[in-house]
C-alpha cells in the first residue's frame, strides 16, 4: 500500500518527507540499527522524485539521526538517551536548573527596538531590547526552543555568556534591579514549523507547548517577553489547587 501523496505547498517536498521519515525514527518504527528503504524504494512509495528524496535523507543525516555512504546502505543511527521521558514541570520552579545534565545553545543574538515584540498581552514594549534565541537540551535532547527579548539596560548588566549557562528569567530577575512589579504567563497548544521542528528533533507540524512570559515594571513598561517552545513529550503542567477545592 502506497502512502499519501504529498503535494507541493509553502513547505518544501523533500521537507515534508524529511519530517514523515523522523517521525518514524523518533517513535521507534524505524528503531536503531535499521536498513531504511532505498530511494528508489521512497521515490515509488512517496511518489516522489530521487533527488527529493535524498535532500530529505541528507537532512536526517545531517541530524545524526541516519548514516548514509555512497554505495551502502542507509541505516538509522538514533538510539533515544530516554526510551521513557518524563515530562519536564515547566510551571514549577522554572528559574532553576533542570538536572546536571541541563545544557543550552545560543542560536543568535542581536538588539531589536520595541517594534519587534509586537503587541505583548500585557503591557507595552518600549526602548531598545536584546533579542536572544536559543534551545534547551537535557541528557544530550533538545526539550525547548525559545526567543527571549530582554531590556537592554538589564541584559547589559548580565555577566558575560551567562545565557549560556543560568535560564534568562532568573537573570532578568537578578539583575533588573528590583524593578520587576508585574510577571505573567499565558499557556496554549501549537503546531510546530518546519525550523521549530528542526531544533527540536521532532516532526513537523507536530504538536507543542507553548509559554509567553511577560515581566512588567511599575510603569506597565515590558522588561522582558519569552516566548518559549516545548516539546510535546517533554511538557506539563503541575499546580497546587488546595485552594481552589477547599476555599
Amino acid at each position: 500500500m502506497h502512502s499519501p501523496r504529498l503535494e507541493a505547498g509553502p513547505v518544501a517536498l523533500y521537507a515534508q518527507l524529511a519530517s514523515i521519515l523522523r517521525e518514524k525514527i523518533m517513535s521507534g518504527a524505524w528503531p536503531h540499527g535499521y536498513e531504511i528503504p532505498t530511494l528508489e524504494e521512497l521515490s515509488r512509495e512517496y511518489s516522489l522524485a530521487r533527488v527529493t528524496v535524498r535532500q530529505a535523507i541528507q537532512i536526517l543525516v545531517n541530524d545524526k539521526l541516519l548514516s548514509s555512504h555512497r554505495g551502502r546502505r542507509t541505516f538509522v543511527t538514533y538510539r533515544p538517551s530516554n526510551p521513557d521521558p518524563k515530562p519536564l514541570f515547566v510551571s514549577v520552579d522554572f528559574m532553576s536548573s533542570v538536572t546536571g545534565d541541563y545544557a543550552i545553545e545560543i542560536i543568535s543574538r542581536d538588539e531589536v527596538s520595541a517594534e519587534y515584540l509586537g503587541a505583548a498581552f500585557h503591557g507595552r514594549a518600549e526602548g531598545a531590547y536584546m533579542r536572544v534565541r536559543k534551545t534547551d537540551f537535557e541528557s544530550g535532547t533538545p526539550y525547548s526552543t525559545s526567543t527571549h527579548f530582554i531590556a537592554k539596560d538589564i541584559f547589559d548588566r548580565f555577566p558575560r555568556d551567562a545565557d549560556r549557562k543560568v535560564k534568562i528569567a532568573r537573570l532578568v530577575r537578578d539583575h533588573s534591579g528590583r524593578a520587576i512589579k508585574d510577571c505573567r504567563e499565558r499557556i496554549s497548544v501549537v503546531a510546530v514549523d518546519y525550523e521549530e521542528a528542526g531544533l527540536l528533533q521532532c516532526p513537523y507540524a507536530a504538536p507543542a507547548g507553548k509559554i509567553v512570559r511577560v515581566f512588567v515594571d511599575a510603569n506597565g513598561v515590558v522588561l522582558y517577553l519569552g516566548v518559549l517552545l516545548f516539546r510535546n513529550d517533554r511538557f506539563g503542567i503541575e499546580r497546587d489547587i488546595t485552594s481552589l477545592i477547599l476555599s
